[in-house]
Order: structure tokens, then C-alpha cells, then sequence
């Protein structure tokens, strides 16, 4: 199968990431038009996954099939983001000794 073949597999409800060069987020294709158009909540993407209709050519959209290698991708971001969010000067002497620990292992 080919980079694009997995966008004729597609139905109605199977997730999808829409990608652009400013990120990544995962949606759900609301429809397949006859002609094998594919629809996301608030995009059009044509049969080869790129952006029907898109005005703006700076930033263009396009699909990426989900896999699995994406949603690490995506625990992994969540993660380090929540850990951005840790306030470390609220933490216990204790809990900040159990971070560093894990941390000296890398």
C-alpha cells in the first residue's frame, strides 16, 4: 500500500490526524463524499490528503493516517506538557528528591 492508499479505506467515524506546519491535532471523518472527498468537522481534504479549498497557501492542511507511532507521539507531548505545569516550589523536599532520582537515572 502506498503513502495514500489508506485515505480510500476510510469511513465515516475513523480518526485522522490533521496536520499543518504548525501542528498536529487528531479529529473524526464526518463524511466520504461519492467522489471520495474526505470531511473533518471543520475541513475538506481531497483524495490524496491534501486540503480542498484552503485560501490560505502559507498554511496549508493535509491528512496523516493515524497510527500508533502518532498516538505515542501524542501521550508524549500531553506528558510533557503536563509536566511544564508541575510547580516544583509546592512540591515536598521528598517528592522533588523521587523526580531527581528518576532524572539522574537518564
Amino acid at each position: 500500500m502506498n503513502d495514500k492508499e489508506w485515505i480510500k479505506d476510510l469511513k465515516e467515524g475513523d480518526k485522522v490526524v490533521v496536520s499543518s506546519r504548525h501542528g498536529k491535532s487528531i479529529t473524526v471523518v464526518t463524511k466520504i463524499t461519492p467522489k471520495g472527498f474526505v470531511k473533518t468537522d471543520k475541513y475538506q481534504f481531497n483524495q490524496d490528503g491534501s486540503q480542498r479549498g484552503n485560501s490560505d497557501r502559507w498554511n496549508p492542511f493535509y491528512l496523516e493516517q493515524l497510527t500508533d507511532e502518532v498516538l505515542l507521539e501524542f501521550k508524549k507531548n500531553g506528558l510533557v506538557r503536563k509536566c511544564k505545569e508541575i510547580k516544583f516550589s509546592e512540591l515536598s523536599i521528598e517528592q522533588i528528591e523521587q523526580i531527581l532520582s528518576i532524572c539522574d537515572k537518564l
